[in-house]
């Protein structure tokens, strides 16, 4: 998104986000991550995240926290062009998402 912005929209960008979800494994390090980006120094995905920060998450939740922005994996990303897989859990949420909230903005009609 980074890059289109500067395509297409002289370097201007809105960065939102939701919330509600994983407040240990994914918040954290997705929300690092995007604000790295925005900054203009995105980060290594093997950083570690900070002592200071799994201490704390330990000692508030009682979970170990990860050790790194992305446990050792490549950020991968999947063009959804290239078809819905059912097996995959993001795509049955994409699809989800799209039949319950699109059609009551006119949009995406799916058959």
């Amino acid at each position: 998104l980074h890059e289109l912005a500067h395509e297409t929209a002289g370097g201007r960008w809105v960065v939102t986000g939701g919330g509600g979800y994983e407040l240990v494994r994914v918040v954290p390090r997705a929300w690092t991550h995007l604000i790295a980006e925005v900054s203009g120094h995105p980060l290594d995905p093997e950083t570690e995240t900070p002592p200071g920060w799994r201490r704390f998450v330990t000692e508030r939740t009682g979970e170990t926290a990860p050790l790194t922005l992305t446990d050792g994996r490549k950020p991968e990303f999947r063009d959804f062009s290239a078809g819905y897989d059912p097996a995959d859990p993001i795509d049955r949420a994409i699809m989800a998402t799209r039949k319950a909230i699109f059609p009551f903005h006119g949009l995406d009609p799916l058959p």
